[in-house]
């Protein structure tokens, strides 16, 4: 009997042929005497659309919401029917004794192929290949150690859930809300998604604090001390822990009391109060998750998520070269240990690194639970390499820098710790009695200073010198990717406090009681807004969406779970971006007027809050675990959909509803655009929003081409070029339009 084989992506089909030894030499499929290897391309199969459950759902009318299926309904992709024909061809075949599940190991792969085995009918026993990395021996090891498919099952649960909860809560909630708005025939289609819309209002809410912000005057007093020696650092005028006056002519007036005391000669002036030396420690950063990736690409090089993420793939698929990239682990998991010194090794062979792999490989130390954790190993471990020598010089710049990144954050793991040495010197001028550093009067926790302080007057300076790189030397330069000011419930400074200390510069050598001349003066300044989100920061608030929600129980059930997955946030922002609810500006994502419009738009709160997604995943993965059942949640999410579906049809419609879509809701149903031009209907009716017409539609399949409309049909501007993604506007009986391209598009 032959093995029937089935990968993801034609690429990986490749591969496993190589390595299985089965000539890879065929249109739809690779045979071999053994084996039979076909593949996917991404999804071949999706949930039908509404129409095909229900007649009354063709037409967009509130009295037929709710939507809820009592069983969903599967069918092909527009635009892959071929293969899909052909595997499910393979999946009837009586000649194979078993079919091998080989998509990508995680929740999504294993949908990809339950819907094609479930399409086909196919009662094949299914075997799963569960690899982190594609290498050969990897691809070996794996075929050796193949699991039952039972053993899945609960993945697959949690699959299905994601997959139809989507469905039912994306097109009714963007039907209702669209159908309670419609003001006629320019009435515009409002797109709900579970995590894209909160995403959204994450980009909103800070636009507005920022359009909110009043900016506030405040002054501070700024000194430069110089020893007798000639050596000079800068201090900062600090009374507890306020160093701003809330008027100039306070500032003004202790400037000029401490001038009159800035000699070293004068009993009065400056002297160094006390002295603070002590030593810190600095871990390495935890190994990458594509998240932490992300964010450190986009901060280092400018790299978008969705870069950074088709960089780290081709590493991993193409070159072999990076582990699986779509991980939520920063750890490895135990049995890794023994792979290190072979990984290290063949990190050696490459130029670039051979001086920091060397030292290890002569003693390897132990990193323990900080890297080798069982309990926070998922589905995948870390992204680390696999050890495959490369040139550098062979790959994409991109690549090279994504790579670079990931080799000199694994190496780092296992040198020591940075250490530093810190100092902060409080340097006193002026007359007075006070015994000690504490100040004589204070202006109150946070506050700035409205009255004039009593002499003697502080200046504090802060001094930060490298006392061994250890990791550091590794890595280059210091690596700050976990440490941004817009991580959520992260305690320091606020922005406008980043002038307010010395800087970390050396100091030099000091000794209490020392006598110092000083020169002051005033510094006007306005209190900033917050920033704009960079994708760096953003990704941060997607992954840690669980800690904005403010009720503390949900929260603590939240903590391990945010906004989408590290495979899925790189195409949020995407979507976002192609749909005009958001725009570039440099670095940093602002919503439209568009996507400002439709957050206000909305009389369900939850449809844009993290809480709703965020506790979806929580859901999903003590789902996968076995630890929740498919259809408690399932009964759940359609009880949602009932009271959302409610709370919508009894909200007050907006006046003056803002253009928030692409394309005009009055023609939803029915309706063909000018055949053969594209995007001219869409523009005919919304010229304000021709930026993001139809020709804003990035073809799903190639994800190169834009979709255009022909004769019988949209399809990709690439046709010349071999790519066949199309939408035919009429299906068994069914006339699709625009809106129900936008649907099929949004959910490839």
């Amino acid at each position: 009997m032959v093995q029937l084989v089935i990968a993801e992506k034609p690429s990986v089909a490749r591969d496993l042929a190589r390595v299985l030894a089965v000539r890879p030499a065929g249109k739809t499929c690779f045979e071999g005497k053994e084996r039979v290897i076909t593949w996917c391309i991404g999804h071949l199969v999706e949930l039908d659309e509404p129409a095909s459950y229900d007649g009354r759902w063709k037409a967009w009318r509130m009295d037929t919401l709710p939507m809820l299926p009592g069983e969903f309904k599967l069918r092909a992709v527009p635009g892959t029917r071929d293969q899909l024909r052909a595997v499910c061809g393979l999946l009837s075949d009586r000649r194979f004794s078993e079919v091998v599940n080989a998509c990508d190991a995680g929740r999504e792969g294993e949908l990809i192929f339950r819907y094609v085995y479930q399409l086909a009918g196919s009662r094949l026993p299914v075997k799963r290949l569960w690899i982190s990395s594609l290498t050969d021996e990897a691809i070996r090891q794996g075929f050796l150690a193949l699991r039952p498919g039972q053993d899945l099952e609960a993945l697959a649960d949690a699959a299905r859930c994601r997959s139809e909860a989507d469905w039912l809560v994306g097109l009714n909630a963007t039907r209702a809300v669209t159908i309670r708005h419609r003001t006629g025939e320019n009435s515009t289609l409002f797109s709900i998604g579970r995590v894209q819309t909160p995403t959204l209002a994450i980009l909103v809410e800070r636009e507005k604090q920022i359009r909110a912000f009043v900016p506030q005057d405040y002054w501070m007093v700024k000194a430069e001390f110089a020893t007798t020696g000639g050596q000079k650092f800068p201090a900062t005028f600090t009374l507890g822990k306020c160093t701003r006056f809330a008027s100039g002519s306070l500032a003004e007036t202790v400037r000029d009391r401490d001038r009159s005391h800035g000699g070293a000669d004068d009993p009065a002036g400056p002297v160094v109060e006390s002295l603070k030396q002590s030593k810190t420690r600095e871990p390495p950063p935890l190994l990458f998750d594509l998240t932490s990736l992300q964010r450190t690409a986009n901060k280092r090089f400018g790299l978008s998520a969705k870069a950074t993420l088709e960089a780290a793939q081709a590493l991993y698929e193409r070159h072999k070269v990076l582990t699986y990239p779509r991980t939520d682990s920063r750890h490895l998991s135990s049995d890794m240990a023994k792979e290190m010194e072979r990984i290290v090794g063949g990190v050696q062979k490459i130029a670039d690194y051979a001086g920091f792999a060397r030292p290890l490989l002569a003693n390897l130390p132990r990193a323990g639970k900080r890297v080798f954790d069982d309990g926070k190993v998922s589905d995948h471990h870390a992204i680390i390499p696999t050890g495959k020598p490369i040139d550098p010089a062979t790959l994409g710049r991109d690549e090279a820098r994504v790579f670079d990144l990931v080799v000199r954050r694994f190496l780092g793991v296992f040198y020591p710790d940075a250490e530093f040495a810190q100092t902060e010197v409080v340097v006193r001028v002026g007359p007075g009695t006070a015994e000690s550093g504490e100040p004589a009067a204070s202006p109150g926790e946070g506050g700035d200073i409205t009255v004039l302080p009593p002499p003697p007057d502080r200046f504090v300076a802060r001094g930060r010198v490298r006392l061994v790189a250890g990791w550091q030397d590794v890595a280059g330069f210091g690596d700050e990717e976990d440490k941004g000011g817009d991580r959520p419930g992260r305690k320091g400074k606020k922005k406008d406090d980043e002038d307010d200390e010395a800087g970390a510069a050396a100091l030099p050598a000091l000794r209490e009681g020392e006598r110092l001349s000083g020169a002051f003066e005033t510094l006007a300044k306005k209190t900033k807004p917050p920033s704009r989100h960079t994708e760096a920061t953003l990704l941060s608030a997607m992954e840690n969406a669980g800690k904005m929600v403010e009720d503390e129980e949900l929260r603590a059930a939240m903590k391990d779970s945010g906004l989408g997955t590290p495979a899925t946030r790189a195409a949020i922002i995407e979507t976002l971006l192609k749909r005009g609810y958001v725009v570039r500006e440099g670095k940093h994502l602002l919503p439209t007027g568009m996507g400002m419009g439709l957050i206000e738009a909305l009389p369900v709160h939850s449809l844009a809050s993290p809480e709703l997604t965020g506790n979806w995943e929580a859901r999903l993965a003590r789902i996968a675990r076995g630890q929740e059942t498919r259809p408690a949640f399932m009964n759940d999410i359609a009880r949602y959909v009932r009271e959302v579906v409610d709370a919508i049809r009894q909200a007050a419609p907006m006046a003056n509803v803002p253009l928030l879509a692409q394309q005009p809701a009055a023609r939803r149903s029915g309706g063909k655009p000018r055949q053969g031009k594209p995007a001219a209907a869409a523009r005919a009716a919304a010229p304000a929003a021709a930026a993001v017409g139809l020709g804003d539609l990035v073809c799903p399949a190639c994800k190169q081409g834009h979709i255009i409309a022909g004769k019988r049909g949209w399809g990709c501007d690439r046709w010349r070029e071999g790519c066949k993604f199309v939408v035919w506007f009429e299906e068994d009986g069914h006339k699709r339009s625009e809106a129900d391209l936008r649907a099929i598009i949004a959910r490839r």
